[in-house]
């Protein structure tokens, strides 16, 4: 919907013939039929891959390519260019002295060499000085021109360092198979198949493989350390969070005491999110050896110490959550034959989303909790921040016994935990699945200090690794983990180069925020009695403190269920037969309404799912219905006779529905088959007004079904909460944990009963509601008790994963709104009611209470955020210093070295510190407009306010020239043909409406050298940076 890309493509349509032209004629020979370099000999070759695709002769060739053996080359056959190669017309390759040839050259080699445009055979010539003294290895004349040996001794076949890069960048970007980049290059050799090509697939997977773990090593600094790679520590070769508080990297010197004021301590705390995955899986293939090059050195844990531990400790607690849905979870913790692993657990930064290394750990069984705590505790090693906050979708159960369960984990673990104060919560949108219980103590909305972290970090993580499951399940376990490592590492460095736009992002939205929450939360407490507010902080601050004492933020239980009114009318019917109200076969007015309750249920009591979807069920299944039937008619006949002494009147209405029901006993409703047929029992609410005049008075039985029918509704509207609750639980289950056929049908199967307990309990809250609507004609329940309608029984979230939402030709009509538009169903938030004015008016309050407590939250929350994203700048910036500074350290550790490794160690070191350097300048030249303009006092080294300085002052003319190339799109379109090259927002059509809204919001005043790089802003310059720099702007303006 861009104009800009529209307009840009239908400009080119008039020039599609000439585009084809030009493509056409690159297989001829042109105009140039000579050497182009000697322009004396005829041209009979050309490289396709030299600049403007020159023709030459065979020696002119030789002489250019020299050091290019790997262009691709085409021969003049007389008809058309035919492929060819440079080892076919004689170039040879010298390895070891550049252009000077070797005084003792070996025998002539041939090589495969893979590169990305395809394979070649190339001739080699090695250098032989002082090869009786050892010489060059083979392996390092190849690696001196950057071409990796797939074997380390007298390798035939290579593979090119900007090939292995580029395949390493495309898998790790796109998720492509090492397969598919391999046959890749094999149809950009031979895209005919009549060539008979080298295969090297396994000796491309082990180089690769190799490569992955080398640039690991390399860029964590490994060839800096004197005792070598192989003295790499736990988890050396990850990436740290920069945010993330660490003690000496980014922490001021007085962090430890600034911990134990309050109104400070919480800035330090580590914020972690724990999850499994069962997408990852990993087949047995019966591979007994397949080292792990690195084990435990990046992300996963280190496997002998987990092995070890699994072998030990078993799991016995049992989930007592109301979330558990035990019928999903046992599919899907069974053991999975023919799989060595059948997930992994992770644990990473919930701020930033930032895997911690030794942070990820493969599942053999389910999401078990010795899993999960080896996978936490290892990601603490060397953690030294005390202020630890969890958020895990179990953590309600998780966190209950872990303190005794890690005392049974090896002394290096324990202390890691034992350093530090543990808070758990829930996910934010996990929460929702879980009960009533659970929803306040775990609430990241709720709890103090937690600002806006959402605890859902880790699923958008899984989102980055699962393309990659397909290809690492059929691995063996080591390659499998280096793979997952090297993916890791690479979504880690996208997150730190990304933090600059992100952390901008959040702090822009908590400015916004944070004012308007505030503003709301000080207006709705200026409506109360400061007494009435002093008492709400208190027991907010008594459970913030504690949370066993009286929970601000739930809303009392004040509907009376149908069990407790059953309880109640008893004890008021006690006292009415006393008085000599009538009692038929042990049934006073009461029990007698309740009982016919109980009949009136029975039509929505569902029919097996067996029964219910064949139209003819066989005979036991019929002759088991009628039984059924038979005993249901008996009991409805015994409750008519007390119905008779109670109700009279009802007589006439019962003769009449005897009568219609003989008429039309050879119909037949839709849904026979999913209730029993029951008739209408004539309750009080079920006969005419004329009939229901009649009934006795004394007996109050209208009274009565008012009051069990309203407290009917209430059950009814609890249960399809919680079954809407269970089934959200279930669809979120089965989408992340479920693959396969076995287990999505086994997890439909349980979702489908689901759908019919739903259906038939808004049923019956909408005959209940009927019912009172015959009764209560004032409608004073209509308030809490609306009307259902279908699209109101909805979840808490969007049931787009429902497998039984309509469909038509295979396509999805379920039009679910997003989540920035959802609106919640009033079954959610509806007001609860009492019985009683007292009541009514105690619940009134309490929810008064409730939304107060919780928009006091919101703007703390907010609050929060701005300080703890600006702390979070601050960290970043600092641990980039450190970072960088550790780099210039590590380049003069090493001294073992020759000369050039040495030169070449101090060089890297350089780079790396540099690049962290340049960094952290573009994040704080980004983040300081911001920050200035929010009033808030800026605490970064002196260099990064000094480059924030200059930000201010430096126009950003790309944006400024998309502004006029914008206004003058509307020039043109408003019917100006003339385009002044001085445009300016000020000679705009005054109808213009883009710049109507220019010049109210900014009014600029712009002085433009079209062209150049020079923009001038009297005022209002940065007004747009809002948008980010590597963002489409035009895109991001017409939005």
């Amino acid at each position: 919907n861009n104009p800009f890309k529209v307009k840009a493509l239908k400009e080119w349509l008039p020039f599609r013939q000439s585009y084809l032209d030009e493509l056409v004629r690159h297989d001829g020979r042109g105009s140039s039929l000579t050497c182009q370099n000697c322009e004396m000999i005829a041209a009979e070759y050309r490289c396709t891959e030299c600049l403007g695709t020159p023709t030459s002769c065979k020696g002119c060739l030789l002489d250019t390519h020299r050091h290019h053996p790997l262009h691709r080359i085409e021969k003049w056959t007389g008809l058309f260019w035919e492929k060819t190669s440079l080892r076919s017309i004689g170039l040879k390759v010298r390895l070891g002295h550049y252009d000077e040839a070797c005084k003792v050259p070996t025998r002539e080699h041939y090589l495969v060499v893979y590169h990305t445009n395809g394979f070649h055979l190339v001739d080699i010539i090695y250098c032989g000085c002082n090869e009786q003294l050892g010489g060059w290895p083979k392996r390092t004349q190849l690696m001196r021109v950057r071409w990796y040996p797939a074997t380390y001794n007298n390798p035939g076949t290579v593979f090119t360092y900007a090939m292995l890069d580029q395949f390493q960048e495309l898998s790790l970007q796109g998720k492509i198979s090492a397969h598919d980049y391999y046959q890749g290059l094999a149809h950009m050799s031979d895209n005919t198949g009549v060539k008979n090509l080298p295969k090297r697939y396994d000796e491309f997977l082990r180089t690769t493989r190799c490569y992955r773990h080398l640039m690991l090593a390399k860029r964590a600094g490994r060839a800096h350390d004197p005792g070598g790679i192989a003295q790499t520590k736990q988890g050396d070769l990850a990436l740290d969070c920069p945010s993330c508080p660490h003690p000496g990297k980014n922490l001021s010197d007085g962090w430890e005491i600034a911990r134990d004021r309050f109104p400070c301590r919480w800035l330090y705390t580590l914020v972690l999110a724990i999850d499994a995955n069962f997408r990852l899986k990993s087949k047995d293939r019966g591979v007994a050896d397949d080292p792990e090059l690195g084990p435990g050195w990046a992300y996963l844990v280190e496997p002998v110490m987990y092995s070890e531990q699994l072998r030990q400790q078993f799991d016995k607690d049992k989930s007592s959550c109301d979330s558990t849905f035990q019928a999903i979870e046992k599919a899907t913790t069974r053991t999975n034959d023919g799989y060595l692993v059948t997930g992994v657990g992770a644990v990473i930064c919930a701020r930033s989303g930032m895997v911690r290394k030794n942070g990820v750990g493969d599942l053999q069984k389910g999401e078990r909790y010795i899993n999960m705590d080896c996978i936490f505790l290892s990601s603490l090693l060397g953690t030294l921040v005390t202020l630890l906050l969890v958020s895990y979708d179990i953590s309600c159960q998780w966190i209950k016994k872990l303190p005794l369960r890690v005392r049974e984990y090896p002394f290096e673990l324990q202390v890691a935990f034992w350093q530090v104060v543990l808070r758990a919560v829930v996910p934010k949108f996990h929460l929702k699945a879980h009960g009533e219980p659970c929803q306040s103590p775990y609430s990241l909305n709720l709890l103090r200090h937690s600002a806006r972290t959402d605890g859902e970090g880790i699923e958008r993580g899984w989102s980055h690794i699962n393309p990659i499951a397909m290809a690492t399940r059929e691995m063996g376990p080591g390659f499998r983990h280096d793979t997952i490592d090297d993916h890791w590492s690479a979504y880690n460095w996208r997150k730190i180069i990304g933090s600059g736009s992100i952390l901008l992002r959040k702090l822009k939205e908590a400015l916004d925020m944070a004012a308007k929450q505030r503003k709301n939360f000080e207006e709705l407490s200026a409506t109360f009695e400061p007494g009435v507010v002093a008492t709400w902080s208190a027991m907010v601050e008594a459970w913030q403190a504690d949370h066993n004492a009286p929970d601000p933020y739930a809303e009392p239980d004040s509907h009376v269920s149908l069990a407790d009114l059953r309880c109640e009318l008893a004890k008021e019917e006690e006292i009415a037969v006393a008085e000599g109200d009538p009692v038929v076969d042990d049934l006073t007015t009461s029990t007698f309404l309740v009982k016919g309750l109980e009949l009136e249920e029975l039509r929505y009591v569902p029919l097996p799912l067996v029964v219910a979807r064949k139209a003819r069920p066989h005979s036991v299944q019929s002759a088991v219905l009628q039984e059924r039937k038979t005993t249901l008619t008996s009991k409805i006949g015994k409750w008519r006779k007390a119905q008779l002494v109670f109700m009279p009147c009802a007589a006439i209405q019962i003769a009449q529905l005897r009568s219609n029901s003989a008429l039309s006993s050879g119909s037949e409703r839709a849904d026979d088959r999913l209730m029993f047929d029951i008739p209408s029992l004539c309750l009080p609410s079920d006969l005419t007004s004329e009939l229901r005049s009649a009934l006795s008075p004394r007996l109050k039985l209208i009274d009565k079904e008012v009051r069990l029918r309203r407290a009917q509704a209430e059950d009814c509207l609890g249960e399809l909460r919680r079954l809407l609750r269970l089934k959200s639980a279930s669809l979120t289950f089965k989408k992340i944990n479920n693959v396969g056929q076995r287990d999505n049908t086994r997890a439909r199967s349980v979702i489908v009963k689901f759908n019919s307990k739903i259906a038939l309990t808004a049923e019956r809250y909408r005959a209940a509601r009927a019912a009172l609507q015959k009764l209560d004609p004032e409608e004073s329940w209509a308030e809490h008790l609306r009307p259902l309608a279908k699209e109101d029984v909805r979840g808490l979230g969007n049931d787009k994963d429902d497998d039984n939402a309509p469909k038509r030709k295979g396509h999805d009509i379920r039009n679910q709104p997003s989540e920035g538009r959802r609106e919640l169903s009033w079954i959610w938030s509806r007001a609860r009611s009492g019985e009683g004015q007292d009541a009514e008016i105690d619940a009134g309050k309490s929810r008064i209470r409730v939304e107060w407590a919780k928009s006091w939250a919101r703007a703390e929350r907010w609050e929060e955020e701005i300080t703890l994203v600006v702390e979070e700048m601050r960290r970043t910036l600092v641990y980039s210093d450190w970072k960088a500074a550790w780099w210039r350290a590590q380049s003069s550790c090493r001294l073992d070295a020759s000369s050039d490794v040495i030169d070449s160690l101090r060089a890297y070191a350089e780079k790396q510190a540099t690049g962290w350097e340049a960094l952290a300048t573009f994040f704080a030249a980004k983040w300081y407009r911001t920050i200035s303009m929010g009033g808030i006092a800026i605490e970064w080294p002196e260099r990064y306010r000094v480059a924030g300085l200059q930000s201010l002052a430096t126009p950003n003319a790309t944006r400024m020239r998309t502004i006029l190339a914008m206004a003058r799109l509307s020039r043109e379109d408003a019917g100006d043909p003339s385009v002044a090259d001085d445009l300016t927002l000020q000679d705009q059509p005054q109808d213009n409406p883009f710049m109507d809204v220019m010049n109210e919001l900014y009014d600029p005043v712009l002085s433009v050298l079209d062209g150049g790089d020079t923009v001038m802003l009297d005022r209002g310059e940065g007004l747009f940076d809002d948008f980010a720099a590597d963002s489409d702007v035009e895109d991001e303006i017409f939005e």
